[in-house]
């Protein structure tokens, strides 16, 4: 009997734990010599640390195997988020999963279809070419000598992922105590909803289709044929696909194809998905691409449709809706977004998001769409969100920032692919700069087919004029209601704020005075007024001194 590629839960579960409180000890430890000696001094210190944890989590996740090895791809992606010489101590687990046994495949066949790989197929390969986290990939071929790829997924993964969520879960929630910012509870989430539904290969089966009818007039993106009759909720078969690796540019350059070609083609594949379709392959790490080349053309073969995500309508609007603020450069227009795209956490402070989105929006009011384009991506510059936003400029601290926003899900996964997606495209050609191609998208997202950018604009003057022209009336409004004592105010209990309404209710009443007693010095004829005037000019004046 075949030996089972993981180990008992009780087993796994001890083997997570300890290799999660080695590595949190170890940088425990490290944060301790800092304090004593510096940062400075032990710079070589902290790289060795992160290499040697990267190592030993790279060897732990390849021995329990599953969902581990999963994660262990997730985080090897996260070059936001952690350091780089931990990140690519992880890289090698995207394409060297170890494949299991030829017996433990051939179980699953009888599993699913009561039948072996050769009694249904006239020729099948043992050795997998490909091995994955859940599963892994066999040549077969038909009676007519057609070439199939066939996906097959491990017996018993579906108990061991079961198991390993709840590891994960754990294990997610005693690093959230250590690392709040992170939002690991949230990740945790998406990695469970994600690895559920690639356990069933009926949907991932239905993803491929819908991608590949979204693309069917653009013959320089291939997807492979599903093999309905061959294909179970645990083994799906493809048409198999040729091609060099997308990452491999020196056999691109073989083929007679230019990477920086083949980088913009891949650019545009996303941009279609994201901002036309709504429908995206959310996993593009560079094993998951081959190309092929006719007459000096790439044409990209799409690979695994595990993951994949739709962009819900809010988000969708929303993002129209943030561009659209952007280039009107109206604050109103970006909070309206944020709040249509999720971004506000249910125990929402009012206070913390209008600063936060009057400091963003001081940030960005200058930019105009060309200089946009000229944005040069660095993800190795990209820092913690605590040092990329200047928290002190804003008075926010970081933790009133978490409890105010949320990271909505179709989001974050969206996020993480961009992530990844640029980092394969740097790494195909470091100059090229991805938004020269995603700004003219956005652009045609945000306006629509009858729109352009001109009138964008012009209705933006528009509003302005028709809000200054309504500005007399609403004040005129305000003042009949003041006079009748139908308007009234609410003011929080701010020490600091009252103060400054006192100064401008002061200043407004001394207003009114001057105003009255200069017109009833003319109507009169008499400087009695005007004396008065004066005098409370000198209070208008001391006044407004003292506030400044």
């Amino acid at each position: 009997m075949a030996k089972s590629p993981t180990q008992p839960s009780t087993l796994r579960f001890l083997i997570a734990y300890w290799i999660t409180a080695r590595i949190l000890g170890s940088y425990l430890y490290l944060s301790i010599l800092k304090k004593i000696f510096g940062k400075a001094r032990l710079a070589g210190r902290i790289v060795q640390v992160h290499q040697r944890n990267a190592r030993l989590l790279k060897a732990s996740i390849l021995h329990l195997k599953g969902l581990f090895i999963k994660v262990g791809q997730m985080v090897s992606i996260m070059t936001n988020f952690l350091p780089t010489d931990f990140t690519q101590e992880l890289e090698g687990l995207q394409d060297a999963v170890p494949p299991s046994p030829y017996p433990l495949i051939e179980k699953r066949f009888q599993e699913e279809f009561g039948k072996t790989p050769l009694e249904l197929f006239a020729q099948f390969e043992t050795e997998p070419i490909a091995s994955a986290s859940l599963g892994q990939v066999h040549i077969a071929r038909l009676t007519d000598g057609t070439k199939l790829a066939v996906k097959i997924q491990y017996p018993g993964i579906e108990k061991t992922i079961q198991s390993d969520l709840v590891i994960l879960r754990r294990i997610f929630s005693l690093l959230h105590l250590f690392f709040p910012q992170y939002g690991l509870k949230k990740i945790y989430q998406e990695i469970k909803e994600v690895v559920q539904e690639e356990l069933d290969f009926h949907i991932e089966a239905s993803n491929l289709e819908k991608l590949r009818q979204n693309f069917k007039t653009e013959p320089d993106f291939l997807f492979p044929k599903v093999y309905p009759e061959w294909t179970r909720p645990h083994i799906l078969t493809l048409e198999f696909m040729e091609g060099v690796k997308i990452s491999n540019t020196e056999a691109l350059r073989k083929l007679g194809l230019d990477p920086t070609v083949v980088a913009q083609k891949l650019l545009h594949a996303y941009c279609k998905q994201i901002f036309i379709d709504g429908l995206y392959h959310a996993d593009p790490h560079p094993g998951n691409f081959l190309v092929q080349a006719t007459n000096a053309t790439p044409k990209i073969v799409f690979m695994d449709f595990g993951a994949t995500a739709t962009i819900s309508e809010p988000m969708r609007k929303g993002i129209g809706k943030f561009f659209e603020g952007i280039i009107r450069r109206d604050n109103r227009i970006i909070s309206q977004a944020l709040k249509e795209m999720g971004f506000i956490a249910k125990t929402e402070n009012e206070e913390i998001f209008d600063r936060f989105v009057e400091f963003f929006y001081d940030r960005i009011k200058n930019i105009k769409i060309d200089d946009l384009r000229n944005i040069k991506i660095n993800l190795a510059e990209i820092n913690h969100l605590d040092e990329l936003i200047e928290f002190r400029k804003m008075d926010i601290s970081l933790k009133e920032l978490l409890q105010t926003f949320n990271i909505p899900k179709d989001w974050a996964l969206l996020e993480r692919t961009l992530i990844v997606l640029f980092g394969l495209v740097t790494h195909l050609d470091p100059k090229l700069n991805p938004l020269e191609i995603v700004i003219p998208y956005a652009e045609k997202f945000v306006l629509g087919k009858d729109r352009t950018l001109k009138d964008l604009l012009a209705e933006a003057v528009k509003e302005l004029l028709l809000s200054y022209l309504k500005l007399p009336a609403t004040l005129e409004r305000t003042l009949k209601q003041l006079n009748k004592g139908e308007l009234s105010l609410r003011i929080a209990p701010d020490k600091k704020g009252t103060k400054i309404l006192a100064r401008a209710v002061n200043q407004l009443t001394y207003a009114l005075i001057i105003l009255g007693s200069l017109g009833t010095a003319h109507v009169l004829k008499n400087e009695l007024p005007l004396y008065i005037a004066y005098g409370f000019g000198c209070l208008f004046l001391l006044n407004f001194l003292r506030r400044n």
